[in-house]
């Protein structure tokens, strides 16, 4: 099932201000991104909730949202968007959910001839079995990431002159959420931000362990931000400012 939203609800001062400061120009034409969802370990219909309402915040990205991409992810809906968000694990498969070889080379294909593709938290570690899925997303949780209890931690920025980063500060303290460890990084990933795991901590490694990071998949852009578990996390204005720049660069390849 495809469905339009515009869920609108108020933003904390901080994102209306970063918003504001970052705005599409008159006459820019919306943003046009699809959330791939449906199937998941975690709450897939509060996180897809969420980040409808954030995104679409602004008015410069319009968010549709699957629910049953056996139907959709197909090159012809496919080619309808910019940009493409994976908030899919395949955990509990419908015949509605559970994706066949078709529609994993429809997401494949697409991406490779220029659509955007933006991964998001546990999609990282969806297709463990399927190899070109992990070039796609640039790596990530794979089968050799973990994560301790869920924390507040800082999340600091390695590449500031990159358009996704340019002009937000040097560090921003996190929603409690969790840290992803040892994701796997692919040749070419570029990471844009990192966070401190503190070895005082249950599974701490005593390394900054990136959290977002881009990449390329033929001549499409990616995006991989391994933050946001929940709603509480994805309530971060912060966070949200980085999923909202991450989605424009993977679609346009900069940031208004």
């Amino acid at each position: 099932m495809i469905r339009r939203t515009s869920l609108l609800g108020a933003l904390t001062a901080g994102l209306v201000a970063l918003n504001a400061a970052t705005a599409a120009p008159i006459g820019h034409d919306p943003i046009k991104c699809l959330i791939i969802t449906g199937d998941h370990g975690h709450d897939w219909k509060a996180t897809t909730a969420s980040l409808e309402q954030f995104l679409e915040q602004g008015g410069h990205i319009d968010v549709t949202v699957t629910t049953t991409p056996a139907k959709d992810l197909t090159p012809e809906n496919l080619a309808r968007y910019d940009v493409l968000l994976l908030n899919y694990k395949e955990t509990r498969p419908t015949p509605e959910t559970k994706w066949t070889d078709a529609n994993r080379q429809a997401l494949l294909d697409a991406v490779r001839n220029g659509k955007g593709l933006v991964v998001y938290h546990f999609a990282s570690s969806a297709f463990t079995d399927w190899p070109e899925y992990e070039r796609l997303i640039a790596g990530g949780w794979r089968t050799q990431g973990f994560h301790g209890p869920k924390h507040v931690f800082t999340v600091k920025t390695v590449a500031p002159d990159h358009p996704i980063a340019r002009g937000l500060p040097a560090e921003f303290t996190h929603t409690i959420d969790e840290l992803y460890q040892n994701s796997k990084m692919i040749e070419g990933n570029i990471v844009l931000a990192t966070a401190y795991s503190d070895p005082a901590k249950e599974k701490g490694t005593g390394k900054d362990e990136p959290v977002i990071w881009v990449n390329t998949y033929g001549k499409g852009r990616v995006y991989h931000n391994a933050l946001g578990h929940d709603v509480e996390a994805l309530s971060d204005p912060m966070l949200q400012e980085w999923m909202r720049r991450g989605v424009e660069w993977a679609a346009t390849g900069q940031v208004d």
